[in-house]
C-alpha cells in the first residue's frame, strides 16, 4: 500500500478544516505502519481512507496486492472499493464490531462465506478449517457456539482478530486494537496479535496512542 501526499479536509460550519495533509508511506506485507498520536489527530480518519470508506481531497492511494493489479483506491467506484475490502482487508475494531447475532464460529467464517462465490471449493474447506484452528489456537474453541454478548471484552478481541485474518487478508487495519481493554489483556491480545500477523504474512497498518504498542511496528507517522 502506498500513500501519495494524502490529504482529508471536512466541512464544519461553512469553513473547510483539513484533518490530514501530505501524508505519504508505503506499506509491504510482512511490515507493519503505525499511526500514532492523541486522540482526534485523524488516526481513524487515516485507516478510513485506506479502507476506502472516505476518498481524499488530496493526493492518492495505491493498492498492489498479491496477484493482482495495482489498483488506485483514490480513483475507484464505491462498487470496486467495496470489492476491495471484501477480498484484500481484515479490520480488527476497537470496539470489536462483531455481528451480535451470529456466534462466535459464524462471526469468524463471514468474510470466508462473502467471497465463496470466488474461491475454488478446495481452497474455501481449507480456509473455513484453518480459521477455526486459529479460533482454538486464541483459547477460543470452547466459545464457537456462544454469542458475542456473552464474552468478556478481551475474548471479543481475540474473536475480532480472528475474523479479520480468516480469508487470508493482504493487508490488516487495526483501530485501537487494545484501547477497549483492560492493561492485561491489552498486553495478551498484543502478544497474540503480533505473532499471528507474523505467521499470516501480511501488511499492518494500526492506528493507536499507545506508545509501547506503536514502538512494535516497522515505522510509525506520527500525527499531531
Amino acid at each position: 500500500l502506498t500513500l501519495h501526499g494524502v490529504g482529508k479536509r471536512f466541512d464544519d460550519g461553512g469553513t473547510s478544516r483539513w484533518v490530514l495533509r501530505d501524508i505519504a508511506a508505503t506499506v509491504r506485507r510482512g511490515r507493519a505502519l503505525a499511526l500514532w498520536g492523541p486522540s482526534g489527530a485523524g488516526k481513524s480518519t487515516l485507516l478510513n481512507l485506506i479502507a476506502g470508506f472516505f476518498t481524499p481531497d488530496a493526493g492518492k492511494i495505491v493498492f498492489d496486492g498479491q496477484g493482482s493489479a495495482s489498483f488506485t483506491l483514490s480513483n475507484a467506484s464505491e462498487r470496486e472499493r467495496a470489492r476491495y475490502r471484501r477480498q484484500h482487508l481484515g479490520f480488527v475494531f476497537q470496539f470489536f464490531n462483531l455481528v451480535p447475532t451470529l456466534t462466535i464460529r459464524e462471526n469468524v467464517l463471514l468474510p470466508i462465506e462473502l467471497n465463496a462465490r470466488r474461491t475454488v471449493a478446495e481452497a474455501l474447506k481449507q480456509q473455513r478449517a484453518e480459521a477455526l484452528a486459529r479460533l482454538d489456537a486464541l483459547g477460543l474453541g470452547h466459545c464457537a457456539d456462544r454469542f458475542p454478548a456473552t464474552l468478556s471484552g478481551g475474548e471479543q478481541q481475540r474473536a475480532a482478530l480472528a475474523r479479520a485474518l480468516a480469508h487470508g487478508p493482504s493487508l490488516v487495519l487495526a483501530d485501537e486494537p487494545t484501547g477497549n481493554l483492560d492493561r492485561r489483556n491489552a498486553e495478551r491480545v498484543t502478544e497474540m496479535m503480533w505473532q499471528l500477523l507474523a505467521d499470516a504474512g501480511c501488511a499492518v497498518v494500526i492506528a493507536t496512542h499507545n506508545e509501547r504498542l506503536a514502538e512494535r511496528a516497522d515505522a510509525r507517522i506520527e500525527l499531531d
